[in-house]
């Protein structure tokens, strides 16, 4: 009787023994990876999205300071599961569509998330912070050549022959929204002797350095705020809706359908996050993400440092 006992006591700590392994190994399997480009406010965004996965359980490989390029083939082959961009840059660059002047940021987001989706994409909520290129100078260059929107700009460029001081990204030298496809639609040229490119953050030294006159800036930089640099206005609409939000591979969401709830309420802390846009919550969103830059450009703190008190600030963690 003792001998079946011990079988009966024996069995049931081996059921116990294969549950808890199981739950134990299904906790071990709550791995994905997070990427992000490789400048300032992709950095915090990363540091954003893979503290509070962290918090909710996951254990989280981060891949840090990638071209938009090599972020787009980390999704695509798998290395990457969940990444925030931005709606121009997917519908221009990577889904190689033609955008039409005037389409809205609600207009565009929604035609990314239906096209994504058949990549096996999906598009969580967006936050609406058009962190858009632009070009910007001194404003007492701007106001020395009465000088106010792009139309101006290119006139100017027209004027000298193109010989005016221009610093970019590399990266921008080549996109299909880049450098190239700008002095097409607005129909100048940059002479090459008077164009330099730079690493992200290199033409914002630039500027500030007076090194240049025309400098490529993201609508979300803090140095404009800062130096009250001139921004160039888009009076005829080349550049898209820039709208930064995360999206994640459809197989790691079908297993952890939690990471999108988790990331909605994240976007939620941001101004109209969940909602419709307007021009307002678009202001109010860049002030707060210029905000954040700046406590990594111009504060010196480490975007791990501004992530971390971003989420406590708002409640997310402890």
């Amino acid at each position: 009787m003792r001998k079946v006992m011990n079988n009966v006591v024996i069995g049931f700590l081996t059921v116990a023994l294969l549950i808890i392994g199981a739950a134990y190994a299904q906790a071990a399997e709550k791995k994905v990876t997070v990427g992000n480009k490789n400048f300032t406010e992709e950095y915090i965004v990363g540091q954003l999205m893979k503290e509070l996965l962290e918090a909710r359980g996951f254990e989280v490989a981060l891949r840090s300071d990638l071209t938009s390029m090599a972020l787009r083939a980390g999704m695509e082959s798998g290395d990457i599961d969940i990444c925030a961009e931005y709606t121009g840059t997917a519908w221009m660059v990577h889904l190689k569509s033609k955008y039409n002047s005037g389409t809205n940021n609600n207009k565009l987001y929604s035609l990314v998330k239906k096209q994504e989706k058949k990549n096996n994409f999906i598009w969580l909520n967006p936050m609406w912070n058009n962190n858009t290129y632009a070009l910007a100078s001194w404003a007492d260059f701007a106001k020395e050549h009465n000088l106010t929107s792009l139309s101006d700009l290119a006139a100017y460029y027209r004027e000298k022959n193109g010989k005016v001081e221009t610093f970019i990204d590399f990266e921008y030298s080549t996109r299909p929204d880049g450098l190239p496809a700008l002095e097409k639609f607005y129909n100048f040229k940059v002479n090459e002797a008077f164009l330099k490119t730079g690493a992200p953050g290199a033409s914002l030294i630039g500027l500030k350095e007076h090194k240049t006159d025309i400098t490529m800036v993201f609508g979300t930089d803090a140095s404009i705020a800062k130096y009250g640099w001139h921004v160039y206005s888009d009076d005829k609409s080349f550049f898209p809706p820039y709208d930064l939000t995360p999206y994640v591979r459809k197989e790691m969401l079908d297993k952890y359908p939690v990471i999108a709830d988790i990331l909605n309420i994240l976007v939620g802390t941001f101004p109209g996050g969940g909602k419709a846009v307007t021009p307002a919550i678009v202001s109010e969103c860049q002030k707060v993400w210029q905000g954040l830059n700046a406590k990594v450009d111009i504060d010196k703190k480490e975007p791990k440092e501004v992530a971390h008190e971003y989420l406590v600030d708002h409640g997310l963690i402890k």
